[in-house]
């Protein structure tokens, strides 16, 4: 097994963006919920060195721009100046690098949410049919 992705500033970023991108409602968690980071963080795991670095990085970069406006840091923020802060860097022409990382961060807490089993029962989804071929030549495979 891979080691962890996030370390505890990483993590709290990474957070305050799926907050955003699948924000919680009542009955239905987000893609903050701690089982959809963990599904994000085994996926992001399993990337490059390299694109761990651009992540790394990219977080890093989220967490400190914001103080330039607001003073504060990004997962600091009101979810209102998350958003605005996440489609600022979607649309911006400074850096391509800025608007891919926000289409990877998304990608992640995405994979997160709908990686887990929480969304199953809202999207009347049953769950994976582990009677289907992959599944039984997965057993069978020595």
């Amino acid at each position: 097994m891979s080691a962890p992705f996030f370390d505890p500033r990483s993590r709290l970023v990474f957070t305050a963006a799926a907050e955003c991108i699948v924000p919680s409602e009542p009955g239905s968690p987000g893609a903050d919920d701690p089982r959809c980071i963990a599904v994000a963080e085994a996926a992001i795991a399993l990337r490059p060195a390299a694109d761990q670095r651009l992540l790394r990085t990219f977080l890093r970069v989220v967490e400190l721009l914001p103080l330039l406006r607001y003073g504060r840091r990004f997962s600091r923020l009101s979810l209102e100046r998350r958003h605005a802060i996440l489609r600022w860097l979607s649309r911006t022409r400074l850096s391509g690098r800025l608007r891919a990382g926000v289409f990877g961060l998304k990608n992640f807490a995405l994979l997160g949410y709908y990686g887990s089993e929480l969304p199953f029962g809202e999207l009347g989804y049953p769950g994976p049919r582990l009677d289907a071929p992959y599944y039984t030549l997965r057993e069978r495979a020595p």
